[in-house]
């Protein structure tokens, strides 16, 4: 299980990358726990069943009454022929030994070593799904922060526009509506920023409670690239590797269930003391003792057996069409995803020729501005216009990314 030192877990980090979250995330999740408390209920189960192969001691007691007794049905002359007490009293101390089981506990063993599989399996599913919610939140963040950025290099050109144009209403060269139509542009972007900014503070206070990390809302995340896709796979999710694992324990119970009809011994001793003793025609009280080895077959029990092996393999066969089906939505998610990362690789092209068009029309359009020839609205189209162009651009650049993340995620390659 990974662990993260406490120093780590408390500070606030200046810089994160992806997969540092994923490492945290998993750490920090309850779920961290399960595989070691797993692991413990497993090694007591083993031990419980090794316990099958030591001696088992025994105590018990008896005591009754019967109101009849064996009588010897003659009478010989001058012998007197005692007659048997009606109450009796036992107490006996057993040991058992078991000589050979039909290898149950042996195929018990397996059992639970298969159990143990699909449960930690489990685990492992769940603290994938983890890593899939650190991706939507961590690039939710990157979004949110690239936009900021944009808007706030176009404010900025924006108020060094403004304070020409209130240059040249000072100098009565400028109507005064130019200026506050910027104004008001100024007033809006900051709208945006603000929304922003609440919006990133909350996908960073989600981030780090996840993480177990105290973030604040200066952290930098790194931007991940990846450049390399890998061959489609339906079979290397968590899930699908749970699904196996489910098979091969109902394959460990199909094993359990012939040993129903196997034989079985066992040797065993008894010392007691009691009333009659083992001879039953004494009224004294008396020690004994015996030893011996018991048998059992079961020669016949209606294919009790048989049709409990045929139950666990429809059951394997019903987790067949689970995974079958699991197989068709993976290859419909993959296609899905591919197409995806296609139609962004095409808006990125396209995104840097607009880009550059973008940027000459707005150059122009603020000289235009500067000599008083197009208005401030007029400006603000073409500022505007580049913004997008920006904004679409980067956003575009992200999106690419997260595209082939979550192709890379579906397949189930996430570390």
């Amino acid at each position: 299980m990974l662990t993260i030192p406490a120093n780590i877990m408390a500070q606030q980090p200046g810089v994160l990358s992806l997969d540092s979250c994923y490492k945290l995330v998993v750490a920090h999740s309850p779920i961290a726990r399960q595989e070691s408390l797993y692991h413990d209920a497993y090694r007591f189960q083993q031990s419980a069943l090794n316990d099958n192969y030591l001696p088992m001691v025994s105590a018990g007691g008896q005591l009754s009454w019967q109101s009849d007794v064996t009588a010897l049905p003659i009478s010989l002359p001058n012998v007197e022929i005692p007659s048997l007490d009606k109450d009796s009293y036992k107490l006996n101390l057993d040991v058992s030994q078991l000589i050979w089981d039909g290898g149950t506990v042996r195929k018990q063993k397996e059992l639970e070593k298969a159990g143990l599989l699909v449960n930690l399996q489990s685990v492992e599913a769940e603290n994938y799904r983890l890593r899939e919610t650190v991706n939507q939140v961590y690039f939710s963040i990157l979004l949110f922060r690239e936009n900021e950025k944009l808007l706030k290099i176009s404010m900025s050109e924006i108020q060094s526009r403004l304070g020409r144009v209130r240059a040249g209403v000072s100098g009565g060269t400028v109507l005064q509506s130019n200026a506050d139509v910027l104004d008001a542009e100024v007033i809006r972007i900051e709208q945006l920023l603000t929304e922003l900014a609440h919006n990133r503070a909350a996908a960073i206070y989600r981030l780090g409670e996840i993480t177990g990390l105290d973030l604040g809302p200066a952290v930098e995340l790194l931007q991940p690239v990846f450049d390399t896709l890998p061959l489609a796979d339906t079979r290397l999710r968590p899930e699908y590797h749970m699904l196996e694992l489910q098979q091969d324990r109902l394959t460990a119970q199909q094993k359990m269930t012939g040993l129903k009809v196997m034989p079985r011994v066992s040797a065993f001793a008894t010392v007691g003391y009691g009333k009659p003793g083992l001879n039953m025609l004494s009224n004294q009280f008396d020690t004994w003792a015996m030893a011996g080895a018991r048998f059992s077959w079961t020669l016949w029990n209606w294919n009790q057996h048989k049709k409990e092996f045929q139950i666990i393999g429809i059951q394997k066969e019903i987790i067949e069409t689970q995974k079958e089906n699991y197989e068709r939505n993976q290859r419909i998610l993959l296609g899905n995803l591919k197409q995806e990362i296609l139609k962004n690789e095409n808006l990125v092209a396209a995104d840097h020729r607009i880009e550059q068009l973008r940027e000459s029309v707005a150059k122009s359009a603020g000289a235009q501005l500067d000599q008083g020839i197009i208005t401030s609205s007029e400006y603000l189209t073409e500022q505007n216009a580049l913004t997008q162009a920006r904004i679409n651009m980067s956003l575009h650049n992200i999106q690419l990314q997260y595209s082939r993340l979550n192709y890379i995620t579906a397949i189930g390659l996430l570390n």
